[in-house]
């Protein structure tokens, strides 16, 4: 363990490179199909997550705001926490798992007042800063004035899709309604676009960094080795010999029922 910590201080950058190019090959191989390598790195991404998660709510959550606070400023009576918090733990037994349910049912109670008060905070000033000025007025523009026409137009339309109280068989409701699906397909094509430009964004950023950092402190004989490699797979995969459909392997039987008939016959 000695000789493997001081070759790793010693090189400490390129291990880095090389553990991050091969954690990006290997995630990126999902492109091909799902694989051992991918599974393997998954799991390792997931396994250090966990231990980061835990690290930093100790580090940043308990000690600080419990642990520090019961221990060096004499709040006692924080130490009250740790058993509320084991509660939660109850509930992996079924003899005891009604005390799981009280710590939840308040926890749910708590988070509850809070959704309502977050709901009141977030959407009432929405909801106020809806109603805008659509007329030409002192210190409403004309550019101002017509995007708030718009906002005010896409606003009910979009509105009038959502309200199943009246009928949208009628002309002006069922236009209206139209009208507002479209609104909100291009809405929905504008959020999917973004998520397709910031995964992008992700592979560009590991692209770069296979290239510019990745890229110079690779040997050749690496490449000549990945090159082949890659050769034989291409080979495998467009030679090995493909399985037969569904409709070619229901066609067999067929044949050889009809040559068993027919031998049956000429006997």
């Amino acid at each position: 363990m000695e000789a493997i910590a001081s070759f790793i201080a010693r090189h400490e950058t390129a291990v880095t490179l090389w553990a991050g190019a091969i954690a990006t090959l290997a995630i990126y191989s999902l492109l091909y199909k799902e694989n051992p390598v991918y599974r393997l790195a998954e799991h390792i991404f997931i396994g250090l997550a966990t231990g980061q998660l835990v690290y930093l709510t100790w580090a940043e959550v308990l000690k600080p705001r419990w642990w520090d606070v019961m221990v060096e400023k004499g709040q006692w009576w924080w130490a009250f926490a740790l058993p509320v918090g084991l509660m939660f733990y109850f509930i992996y037994s079924k003899r005891s798992a009604w005390i799981s349910r009280l710590i939840f049912g308040a926890l749910m109670g708590l988070l509850s007042g809070m959704a309502f008060q977050l709901f009141a905070n977030t959407y009432i000033p929405m909801v106020r800063g809806s109603f805008k000025p659509v007329i030409p007025a002192p210190g409403v523009g004309i550019a101002t004035a017509a995007n708030n026409l718009i906002f005010a137009a896409v606003l009910i339309t979009v509105m009038a899709y959502f309200f199943f109280s009246v009928d949208h068989k009628a002309p002006a409701m069922r236009r209206t309604a139209a009208l507002g699906r479209w609104f909100l397909m291009f809405a929905f094509g504008a959020m999917f676009g973004a998520t397709v430009m910031a995964r992008m964004a992700l592979f560009i950023g590991r692209l770069d960094f296979m290239l510019r950092d990745w890229g110079p402190i690779v040997p050749g004989w690496f490449w000549v080795a990945a090159a082949a490699i890659g050769a034989v797979a291409l080979i495998y995969v467009f030679k090995r010999p493909k399985p037969p459909t569904r409709e070619e392997g229901a066609r067999v039987p067929e044949a050889v029922q009809s040559e068993a008939v027919g031998e049956g016959d000429q006997k």
